[in-house]
């Protein structure tokens, strides 16, 4: 088994075509092997990038496509990237001029790259230090390493426990508040109970002492003549 794998790989170098892995991950990628001169300097295996140069083609349609369908960028801002003038990227698209490899692919993989992809106006002034972490231009100092994107994920559920919990918390003090309410109110009337049964004891004691007047009449002494 072992030698006819050798053989098979033998045979792809000899014959200039991918191996089947490499055509594998093509086909994975729908990207389709089109370029003899490539399967002749990559006989059998085909690095990644050599792959993803293959997706499209060298024309003036895809430069522009490349252009400003994907970078979003203007013609200025393409010529000045590329260190040439407006009317050169004007030609490239028009097809009055030949499109240079070198020109579409530098898009290309400006494109494929990480760079590109934090190109965001909303990521704008961050980027990857040396030390791989993610600078932060609003604080110099903060530098998030792969391992913070990692533990972000515990750290949302850390949160949606304390929530849960300040929940619950905030739950039982409102029913405490309901109950402590309650009990001032009953204490209130509770005290207003009293009162009016000391006003009444107290207007007892007066109609008592009323009736006693009626039965003992005090009358007026009478002075010596």
């Amino acid at each position: 088994m072992k030698n006819s794998t050798t053989s098979k790989k033998r045979k792809a170098k000899a014959t200039g075509h991918p191996s089947n892995r490499t055509l594998w991950a093509y086909w994975m990628q729908a990207i389709e092997p089109k370029s003899e001169a490539i399967n002749r300097a990559f006989p059998g295996y085909h690095p990644l990038w050599v792959m993803q140069s293959q997706r499209m083609n060298v024309t003036p349609e895809h430069f522009l496509w490349l252009r400003k369908q994907l970078m979003n960028i203007t013609q200025h801002q393409a010529a000045a990237y590329l260190r040439v003038s407006v009317g050169k990227v004007s030609a490239w698209e028009n097809g009055t001029e030949p499109m240079p490899f070198m020109a579409f692919e530098l898009l290309r993989l400006v494109y494929e790259s990480t760079a590109n992809r934090l190109s965001h106006a909303q990521w704008d002034g961050w980027f990857i230090g040396k030390d791989g972490g993610f600078v932060c231009p609003d604080v110099g100092s903060l530098s998030i390493t792969p391992q913070d994107f990692g533990a972000l994920q515990y750290t949302k559920a850390e949160l949606e426990t304390h929530r849960a919990e300040n929940s619950r918390l905030r739950a039982a003090i409102a029913a405490q508040i309901a109950e402590n309410n309650s009990l001032r109110e009953l204490f209130v009337n509770q005290g207003m109970v009293d009162e009016l049964e000391n006003i009444r004891d107290r207007i007892g004691e007066l109609f008592g002492q009323l009736n006693t007047a009626k039965i003992f009449q005090i009358k007026p002494s009478r002075k010596a003549a």
